[in-house]
């Protein structure tokens, strides 16, 4: 069966078991994994959202990561 891990970061892999076949039906990493984390969602609703590395934060917004 193939590995599905994939590095040190997050990641979350579905399978699916018919008889003696096994199937694997998704895969998300990430943000993917959004839904399944709750306390990032409510960062998406602040007014400066998460501040991740790869946000373009406006002019007179923190330029720096605060959360991460």
């Amino acid at each position: 069966m193939k590995d599905y891990l994939l590095g040190d970061g997050p990641a979350n892999s579905v399978f699916l078991r018919a008889g003696n076949d096994v199937f694997h039906t998704y895969s998300a990493y990430a943000r993917g994994l959004d839904l399944l984390n709750l306390p990032a969602l409510f960062l998406d609703l602040t007014p400066f959202g998460r501040q991740e590395d790869w946000e373009d934060s406006p002019a007179g917004w923190p330029q720096k990561p605060t959360y991460g």
